[in-house]
């Protein structure tokens, strides 16, 4: 039995990734707001990630296993709009869930698991690389996500693996929401819309699938930030 920590557990790709690592074995400590998911070898921390003070105090579960994994999976698009619309509160939110939580739970990782096979799976975005007009801090804060990364692999820490995964356009509740953002508000909307009705979005199960081949065969792959396009299963 190997140890996965994933973020976001209560819908989308946690939520998958989640329930395929109890089919294949795995404890799963599930971090989110909300939880259906019922197994005994699952455990949900009930938390919202905007909160800091709530990230600081995260108690990380002791490994079971030979090897243990996070998925820093928890994301926002926050508020869809010119930043100018924007309040401080919606930005220091969106901050907080998409690059400080994902920061904190990797040092929290890092200095738990000493002396343990660990690997870290950073959930990003292709709008790490692309500046999307009313996604600002959505792609500000991908784009850190990524550099972290690379960061953290640079500094070498014991028996640690790092990778961020761009996961494409996937059919969750974000896309849905892009969706029926206004145009006025979103101008590239109807693109987002084209996606969909042209079945073009991901389906999370498949996504899930592919970071698992990702986190079975870590070792065939030579960067740490990845694509699930470029991952080819059966």
């Amino acid at each position: 039995m190997y140890t996965a920590i994933i973020t976001g557990t209560g819908g989308g790709i946690g939520k998958a990734i989640a329930s395929l690592l109890l089919k294949q074995g795995y404890f799963v400590y599930g971090i989110s707001r909300k939880n259906d998911i019922a197994n005994p070898n699952f455990k949900h921390l009930e938390i919202d990630l905007s909160n800091v003070q709530k990230i600081q105090e995260i108690q990380l579960p002791k490994a079971r296993g030979s090897k243990v994994i996070l998925f820093n999976n928890a994301a926002t698009i926050g508020k869809i709009s010119p930043l100018n619309l924007k309040s401080d509160v919606n930005i220091i939110n969106e901050y907080n869930i998409n690059i400080i939580a994902p920061t904190i739970l990797c040092r929290k990782f890092i200095n738990k698991y000493i002396g343990i096979k660990k690997l870290i799976v950073n959930i990003s975005s292709g709008a790490a690389n692309n500046a999307i007009a009313s996604w600002n801090v959505y792609c500000a804060s991908k784009s850190a996500l990524d550099m972290i990364t690379k960061v953290i692999d640079k500094e070498k820490h014991d028996r640690l693996e790092i990778v961020s995964v761009h996961p494409g356009i996937v059919n969750t509740h974000m896309q849905k929401k892009i969706r029926n953002t206004k145009s006025t508000l979103f101008p590239e909307r109807d693109k987002f819309r084209q996606y969909h009705m042209n079945n073009e979005l991901e389906n999370v199960d498949v996504v899930a699938k592919k970071l698992f081949y990702i986190i079975e065969n870590f070792s065939s792959f030579n960067k740490n930030i990845l694509s699930i396009r470029d991952i080819k299963i059966n």
